[in-house]
């Protein structure tokens, strides 16, 4: 990772991402909580390096850095937070009942809206 910021160029940053999430070994027994924490710390690793690769480029007019560390950290903390509950929902020990059912199409409902949401926005016109 250090090589990729002193060199300047990505590859190094997906390279060392790669052999950082190869190197995760679950622990053995009860379901792997600290998966989606990993997996949030190495999605929080590569944001803060390319956004250090990406302040970089000539021309660039760094704008205030509160929001896009803002964004950062909602994006990981909701992907951890998505990814625990993945797998705490996917345990076959949980006793089911209407209650947990409703939350999981809740949480199915909420997640087609982000994505129409976001599909949404993207495909608005600019004006």
């Amino acid at each position: 990772m250090a090589v990729a910021l002193v060199v300047g160029r990505a590859a190094p940053v997906s390279v060392a991402l790669l052999l950082l999430g190869a190197m995760y070994v679950a622990p053995e027994g009860d379901r792997a909580i600290p998966a989606p924490i990993y997996g949030g710390a190495l999605l929080l690793v590569a944001e803060l390096a390319f956004w250090s690769l990406d302040e970089r480029t000539p021309g660039r007019v760094g704008g205030p850095a509160t929001p896009r560390l803002l964004g950062i950290v909602a994006v990981v903390a909701t992907g951890v937070a998505a990814g625990a509950l993945v797998l705490l929902a996917s345990d076959p020990d949980v006793a089911r009942s209407p209650a947990r059912t409703a939350a999981g199409v809740g949480a199915i409902l909420a997640c087609i809206a982000v994505l129409a949401l976001l599909a949404h926005t993207r495909n608005a016109p600019r004006q």
